[in-house]
């Protein structure tokens, strides 16, 4: 009986792990950074759900995370959406905006300046929402 049961479940676990060529691959980009909701100050040692507005760069991109480098307390931040190659149907029109809430908690007890990215301009450079918040103590 021991012998069926493991049996069964090397056959379950060999097949759900077969690979789906007809998926694609998933390929990552940034989404413009419309809008953030912030407070007027963090209080340090506390932590924040940061309201963060995007538009997806088409109807087949979805959130999968943020793309975040620190230098001491500046931060850069963008929004990362992937989509699957095998979707062929993707269009850049319609209503694309989305949202997601970034969480932080204000280590530092001087101020944060984020720098959220909205995109590229004529030039091709990068350009950022940028806001700084103060941190005051509890």
């Amino acid at each position: 009986m021991k012998r069926l049961v493991l049996m069964l479940f090397s056959f379950a676990y060999l097949t759900s792990c077969t690979s789906d060529d007809d998926a694609g691959s998933l390929t990552p980009n940034l989404a413009a950074v419309l809008s953030v909701t912030f407070p007027d100050s963090f209080v340090h040692a506390q932590a924040y759900g940061i309201e963060i507005i995007y538009k997806r760069p088409t109807n087949c991109d979805h959130f999968t995370g943020f793309d975040i480098s620190k230098d001491e307390n500046e931060i850069f931040i963008g929004v990362v959406c992937s989509y699957h190659t095998s979707n062929t149907n993707c269009v850049d029109t319609g209503n694309l905006q989305d949202s997601v809430t970034l969480n932080f908690v204000a280590e530092r007890d001087d101020f944060y300046i984020f720098n959220f990215w909205q995109g590229k301009n004529a030039l091709g450079e990068d350009e950022f929402l940028i806001i700084e918040i103060p941190v005051t103590q509890p």
